[in-house]
């Protein structure tokens, strides 16, 4: 068999004949391919095929070593280049990772998921400038890529400029309004820049989409108690306390509530249960 030479319909016609002997399954794939491995050692789509698969099972290490032989028999293949990318990032190596998508750039710079995946490492280590042109790459190429719109929001913020990160924010909601891990974002620099009516209302849309998230329910309790709507942080509080009854947040953010409606005794009683617990 030429293995340079080997076409498409070859390649379907060999996985078919070892596919229909074994089980579907993830092992009799890896046979099949290893099998194939032996007739062709050096065939790109194989070794592309055996990486990938690689990849999907977790075994990053062993991956690189097949998507590493593709790029070095197809240099321009962005396709693999960006696979051993990503597996760099599995295997932390994020040197290594950043440097594979400059390649990719240099060879496809209207690649936005590389520009992604370079801004969300630039701002994994701190880079948040660095990070920030690459998240305005991405979104010159995808104007409506929600990934990215969060990810500006993220280094924004870090960077000290919150009212930007919230236009970032709700471009993103605008394309996916159920987009949880915005919502959570967006209150919480609503809570920073105590606009506590619109973080309530921002928490109670989380709160739609996952009502039973332990954290957004403390963060209502906590908002409705600055906003001194004692009776709502009781409610949040309690939420928290039916799921975890343990949380020291909720109980001393309940007892507060209690006190300041001058329910003294029933603040004094969560008071007297924190601290024989705690002390034991």
């Amino acid at each position: 068999m030429d293995e340079n030479n080997i076409n498409e319909e070859k390649l379907a016609k060999m996985f078919c004949q070892y596919m229909d002997k074994m089980e579907d399954s993830v092992e009799a794939l890896n046979r099949a391919l290893d099998k194939a491995l032996e007739e062709c050692p050096n065939q790109p789509v194989i070794n592309f095929l055996k990486g990938l698969l690689l990849s999907i099972i977790g075994d990053f290490e062993s991956a690189l070593k097949f998507f590493d032989k593709g790029v070095k028999t197809n240099p321009k293949n962005t396709l693999i280049r960006y696979l051993k990318a990503h597996t760099y990032e599995h295997l932390n190596m994020l040197d290594e990772s950043l440097k594979e998508y400059d390649e990719i750039i240099k060879i496809n710079p209207k690649l936005s998921p590389v520009w992604l995946r370079k801004a969300e490492i630039l701002r994994r280590i701190g880079k948040y400038e660095e990070a920030l042109d690459c998240y305005n790459k991405a979104l010159e190429i995808t104007p409506k890529n929600i990934m990215a719109w969060y990810g500006k929001a993220l280094v924004l913020y870090k960077l000290g400029r919150p009212e930007e990160a919230l236009n970032c924010l709700n471009k993103a909601l605008e394309i996916n309004p159920n987009f949880l891990s915005a919502l959570i974002k967006k209150a919480q620099i609503l809570l920073a820049l105590n606009k506590l009516s619109e973080t309530v209302i921002t928490l109670k849309k989380a709160l739609e989409i996952r009502p039973d998230d332990i954290a957004v329910l403390f963060n209502l309790g906590l908002t409705h108690l600055r906003l001194k709507e004692f009776k709502e942080a009781i409610e949040a509080f309690d939420k928290v306390l039916e799921r975890n009854p343990y949380h020291l947040g909720a109980q001393l953010g309940k007892a507060i509530a209690y006190e300041k409606l001058g329910d003294i005794d029933r603040a004094l009683e969560i008071y007297n249960n924190i601290f024989r617990y705690y002390s034991e």
